[in-house]
């Protein structure tokens, strides 16, 4: 019954954190998941230091409700598949064809939402980056420069939208 109740998707807590401590948190991943997203949109670098204000705001707001195992759950499963997805595609392409700091951030963002909805952020920013990735192929060929080969894109603008999505939406609707 304890691996059922760990990949249920459980964003909100029945147990919520103190109020002042559930702000900090949440202004924590805000923040990281901007400069994450400016960053990355900039250099094509998602910073380790982002990484680490997500992962450990979100732990410690797990922790707080007493879901540390759910959090940390959410971010060894984010971290598995996408370290799998990576592999097969470097097998396949010979690129991973995804940023190591884009697999950190994920993971991190996972320790806020668990397994479950950890894995729908994925599904989500994947999604949101492969639209991304076509409106910008459609703006170069309409303005006649061809389509951008070798660039990639800048996955953490997605995964910051994706993120604040699923943490934020049960907040809202009063769950």
């Amino acid at each position: 019954m304890w691996g059922a109740s760990l990949w249920a998707p459980r964003v909100a807590s029945l147990d919520a954190p103190p109020p002042a401590l559930d702000a900090a948190c949440l202004a924590a991943l805000a923040t990281a998941l901007a400069v994450a997203s400016a960053t990355d949109l900039e250099r094509r670098v998602v910073p380790n230091g982002c990484v680490a204000a997500a992962a450990l705001s979100g732990a410690l707001r797990a922790a707080a409700c007493g879901e540390l195992a759910h959090a940390l759950a959410g971010a060894l499963a984010v971290l598995a598949v996408m370290l799998g997805a990576a592999l097969l595609s470097l097998r396949a392409r010979g690129e991973p064809g995804v940023g190591g700091g884009d697999v950190k951030l994920l993971a991190a963002v996972a320790t806020w939402v668990g397994p479950a909805a950890g894995l729908a952020v994925v599904a989500a920013a994947c999604a949101l980056g492969v639209l991304w990735w076509l409106a910008a192929r459609g703006v170069s060929l309409a303005l006649g420069r061809g389509a951008p080969r070798g660039e990639g894109i800048a996955l953490a603008p997605a995964i910051a939208l994706a993120a604040l999505t699923v943490v934020l939406l049960p907040l809202w609707a009063g769950r």
